[in-house]
């Protein structure tokens, strides 16, 4: 029993050192912003080729700045691939949750009111790989994540604007920009705590 508690924390330890370069956050970040300008001009489409490339980026940047100087883990395929289902049915969940309480309060068949509600069903939408995230590492900035997320989310649902798509356009610039800036700042003070050995000529 001893020992599978021990292998749990080294595994998180393991997570949340390799996590520790802030740039799930930068990279989330320009999603999310990039997302929200979509809505507002056709010219943020790009938004896509951030999506299909964001693994090989933040891979690449890894391999420059992290790697050099912490190493890298390799974790288990099989054990991400059940955290990524369990993240799929959460999104689901939600999904129904937002059917059943436009279906309860408003009309589903309503589609400015899916419009109104947008920024909550994303805020609730990025729970589940924020709640991922802190399960693995066991670090609480992502709990504060996900509730920053909601709270947001809420506060641009219920607020009125002239335009529909208002709202959800600002709680993806704002969620998007907050965790740009946050991740650039993690990743300034990794570069800070870890510099990279330098050899010194004879």
């Amino acid at each position: 029993m001893t020992q599978n508690i021990n292998l749990k924390e080294i595994e998180k330890k393991a997570y949340r050192d390799s996590q520790q370069d802030g740039l799930m956050e930068v990279m989330m970040g320009l999603i999310l912003m990039t997302f929200g300008g979509f809505f507002y001009s056709p010219v943020f489409a790009f938004y896509i080729l951030l999506i299909v490339f964001a693994g090989r980026i933040v891979e690449f940047i890894r391999r420059r700045y992290t790697h050099p100087r912490i190493g890298f883990v390799k974790f288990h395929k099989d054990d991400s691939k059940d955290a990524l289902t369990g993240v799929f049915l959460f999104e689901v969940t939600v999904i129904v949750i937002m059917f059943t309480l436009i279906s309860l309060f408003g009309n589903v068949k309503d589609y400015s009111q899916w419009v109104d509600w947008a920024p909550l069903f994303f805020g609730m939408i990025l729970v589940g790989p924020f709640a991922h995230a802190a399960s693995r590492s066991g670090n609480v900035r992502y709990t504060g994540y996900a509730i920053l997320s909601v709270i947001l989310g809420l506060f641009f649902s219920l607020a009125e604007f002239a335009s529909g798509s208002t709202g959800l356009i600002l709680y993806l610039v704002l969620m998007g920009g907050f965790l740009f800036i946050s991740g650039l700042f993690i990743f300034a003070r990794f570069l800070r705590r870890y510099p990279l050995a330098t050899t010194g000529g004879a």
